[in-house]
């Protein structure tokens, strides 16, 4: 899709394009998209070289478009800090752009896709009171959803925008349609 051509080009923020100053975000401190495109490509060679499923989350904060500056960094922060201390510590966490943090799941089938984000939706929703944070997630799995890296990350952003859609704090999976 554009959208991830756009970001491996001008980085994660898209601030400076062609400069490779930092792999990592400096809102979140999490890797960035170059990060994240490598590490999926790679995490996928292994799945499949180990006949493991792996899994595709994508996180993003409803209503960024409506944030201001500091409340977006405020958000993005911490959606970054809820996701990567709920999920497991094996997990790659990754922020793609701005209101966009996307997870690599090793070993993990969609079932255990979906409940993890449902996890990261819960908790995140526990706090969405004092806080106002909801997050919307698109999950996808290899090799369920799709057998090569660029596909899997297309169909992950493809539920995420259905979720999206469909309003605030909700979860959807891929289509299981034709590879």
């Amino acid at each position: 899709m554009a959208l991830w051509h756009a970001m491996a080009r001008h980085g994660a923020g898209g601030e400076t394009p062609g400069v490779l100053d930092s792999v990592h975000d400096p809102v979140t401190g999490l890797p960035d998209v170059r990060v994240f495109a490598v590490l999926l490509d790679r995490k996928l060679a292994l799945a499949r070289r180990a006949l493991q499923p792996l899994s595709v989350v994508l996180f993003e904060v409803d209503g960024w478009d409506e944030l201001s500056g500091t409340q977006a960094r405020v958000a993005q922060r911490l959606a970054a800090r809820l996701v990567r201390g709920t999920l497991r510590e094996s997990d790659s966490v990754c922020h793609c752009t701005d209101g966009v943090l996307a997870a690599i799941l090793d070993d993990t089938p969609h079932s255990g896709a979906v409940w993890a984000a449902d996890r990261v939706r819960r908790e995140v929703a526990a706090r969405s009171y004092h806080t106002g944070v909801t997050l919307s997630m698109g999950v996808a799995s290899y090799p369920t959803h799709a057998l090569e890296a660029a596909e899997l990350r297309d169909r992950a952003y493809a539920a995420l925008f259905v979720a999206r859609s469909l309003g605030p704090s909700r979860l959807e999976v891929a289509d299981s349609g034709a590879q």
